[in-house]
């Protein structure tokens, strides 16, 4: 398997003197050998919610890349400055205009995350939570997501689900219950 991570998001030139060639080193930093300059890309954080109804899970089907048209959970990105609970409850608001409480930290799975021509490693936390206001409250997002859909614990293992952390996520919270 191809090593996407040989180069993930390309740096020609050294962000402090400018000069080209900065080498791409142990899949963690480049480096500028002309400054000794040193840039770490660190790893992203997303944040998602697990949430049961009806003995279900609530699960969204994604309208973009990566992995367009596939299932996952609502969830995205953590902002600088935000907690990831508050990111998982913001991202599900967003993505379905469901509102979610109670949070609890299921774990964390790392994942390897292409948005446009640049793979990321991301660190996935999932958080069980409750639904607090009515699934027919749900209003998909009309930029991310296609539809909502609900996934029997049952079907986690061989369902189309966008992401191996997801996946992952859910089996371990089914497996607590």
């Amino acid at each position: 398997m191809e090593n996407k991570f040989k180069n993930p998001a390309p740096i020609h030139y050294c962000p402090r003197c400018g000069v080209s060639g900065v080498e791409y080193r142990d899949t963690k930093y480049w480096y500028c050998s002309s400054c000794d300059f040193i840039y770490f890309h660190n790893v992203a954080t997303s944040s998602s919610v697990i949430v049961s109804y009806n003995s279900s899970v609530i699960m969204i089907r994604r309208k973009k890349d990566p992995q367009q048209g596939m299932l996952a959970l609502p969830g995205g990105f953590v902002d600088p400055d935000e907690r990831a609970e508050d990111a998982a409850i913001r991202e599900c608001r967003e993505e379905t205009s469901l509102s979610v409480s109670n949070l609890f930290f299921v774990g964390s799975w790392p994942n390897d995350y292409k948005h446009g021509e640049v793979w990321y490693k991301t660190c996935d936390l999932y958080f069980g939570a409750d639904l607090v206001s009515s699934l027919e409250d749900f209003k998909a997002d009309e930029e991310e997501v296609f539809a909502l859909e609900l996934v029997h614990p049952d079907a986690f293992e061989t369902a189309p689900i966008a992401f191996e952390s997801a996946r992952r996520a859910l089996i371990a919270w089914r497996d607590r219950r």
